[in-house]
């Protein structure tokens, strides 16, 4: 009688297809993966702008007195508020002594359209109200078509912030 042992284990052609089925199902995840990535940081530097918008309306309410979202260069008018933005207790006060600061990421625009275009200001009054008696939108765009959809922060006349898509690249 003989003892056969059996070896187990996996042949050179079945790992072989293995590895050809694993490169084609990279091959498909990887881009998505990339877009999945830049929607979140699209995702990301919108929170921001809200998080800026909010977090100036509710100091605003807290202390009881006027409290400003400024950009920290609103020289260009395309992306007023692309370099970054402060929260700052007076008007005129520059964002070196701001309460807080907010830095988007860089390759992005972050530009104020309609009434909030060249504003580089914009205040809330003690009650968390915006003082500018306009609304407005700020755009979030990357910086080429691989970014879009965009977004789009609608400012209201009493300071509430809503998000929709928007196309940066039409």
């Amino acid at each position: 009688m003989t003892n056969r042992h059996t070896k187990s284990g996996f042949t050179v052609v079945e790992l072989m297809v293995a590895l050809a089925i694993a490169a084609v199902m990279m091959v498909y995840a990887v881009p998505a993966f990339n877009d999945f990535t830049a929607q979140r940081q699209m995702a990301a530097n919108v929170n921001y702008v809200i998080s800026g918008i909010n977090y100036a309306r509710n100091e605003a309410a807290r202390r009881g007195t006027t409290v400003s979202l400024r950009s920290l260069d609103a020289s260009d008018d395309a992306n007023e508020w692309g370099p970054g933005f402060c929260v700052t207790e007076t008007a005129d006060a520059d964002c070196g002594t701001a309460i807080t600061l907010f830095a988007p990421e860089e390759g992005i625009t972050i530009n104020g359209t309609n009434a909030l275009n060249t504003l580089g200001d914009l205040a809330f009054n003690a009650r968390g109200m915006f003082t500018g008696g306009v609304t407005g939108e700020i755009e979030v765009c990357g910086t080429d078509a691989d970014d879009d959809p965009g977004r789009i922060v609608r400012l209201s006349l009493i300071g509430r912030a809503s998000v929709a898509d928007l196309v940066c690249f039409p």
